[in-house]
């Protein structure tokens, strides 16, 4: 089997499986297993492919086809114009929480202006967002928070292939727990300072909604990245109240928003915050809100 034909085969299962972007997603699990980039699909379409090769192309298409996430089949996705691992059991980074990125970055560089901001990344998953930050605040101080284990394991391994290792400080704790409970100890092995910001990409999707999530998402990313109770706040609720305890006076937050829910957060925030600014994403769904602690 030649390239064209592996394409043409896979374009047809996977379109025969109702999934997006099919011929994407073909040519994404080619190059995987290829281990070639797409010019060179284009450019020799002739070339033909071992008997290894086609049995693992068929066995990656089989996988996808069943709704198992392309990002989970090459444990591989962009994110801020850097390579991420990612591995089933950790979140995998949208294109949308790049908006929470501009968003931090504009806040340092124009209201905070101070290049050196110490910065936490509150349920850091992959490390995508701490270690976008890290690339572009070389002078920044930055900590990212995570309850799970493996996503915490998953997000050191990311710093290390970056070269980003000695930029982020990486601490288990749910949420900020871990820093209030030890805010000013000198026992800590960990830095328990106040920050200057507070980023995070929460969980927002109420659990009675699990149905309207595409399947691949609901059936293989973790349900604790997710899911949060009280029609999707409870987290979000925790987050603002621990992030104005851990914030210097008039520190900010920055966090990304569900679907429809900007307004049941600004309700969250109540008079304890100001500055409200709501980002909207591509789409013009308002995606990012920021906000200052009052005081």
């Amino acid at each position: 089997m030649n390239v064209r034909e592996a394409l043409r085969e896979a374009i047809g299962r996977l379109t025969a499986a109702q999934l997006p972007s099919a011929p994407t997603t073909a040519e994404v699990l080619l190059m995987h297993v290829l281990r070639r980039d797409r010019a060179f699909l284009h450019a020799h379409p002739e070339w033909e492919m071992i008997p290894d090769e086609e049995r693992a192309y068929r066995q990656l298409l089989a996988q996808r086809a069943a709704g198992k996430p392309t990002q989970y089949l090459t444990g591989r996705q962009e994110f801020w114009g850097l390579s991420f691992r990612v591995e089933p059991g950790v979140f995998i980074p949208r294109p949308e929480t790049e908006h929470v990125v501009e968003v931090a970055l504009r806040i340092v560089r124009e209201r905070l202006q101070r290049q050196d901001a110490r910065i936490v990344d509150v349920g850091t998953g992959s490390g995508c967002i701490a270690l976008a930050l890290a690339s572009e605040l070389p002078q920044a101080e930055i900590v990212a928070t995570e309850s799970s284990p493996q996503a915490l394991a998953l997000a050191r391994r990311n710093a290390d292939n970056l070269e980003l290792a000695h930029r982020v400080q990486f601490v288990s704790s749910d949420i900020l727990a871990v820093f209030l409970s030890h805010h000013g100890a000198a026992s800590a092995d960990f830095d328990t300072r106040a920050f200057d910001l507070v980023v995070s990409n929460p969980p927002y999707v109420a659990p009675e909604d699990s149905a309207r999530l595409p399947r691949e998402v609901r059936a293989h990313e973790p349900p604790a990245a997710l899911y949060s109770p009280e029609a999707g706040l409870a987290f979000s609720r925790r987050l603002i109240a621990e992030a104005r305890a851990a914030l210097v006076p008039r520190g900010w937050l920055v966090m990304e928003l569900g679907y429809a829910m900007e307004g049941r957060v600004r309700a969250l925030l109540g008079e304890a915050w100001t500055n409200l600014e709501v980002s909207n994403d591509l789409q013009g769904i308002p995606r990012v809100l920021a906000a200052r602690k009052a005081t």
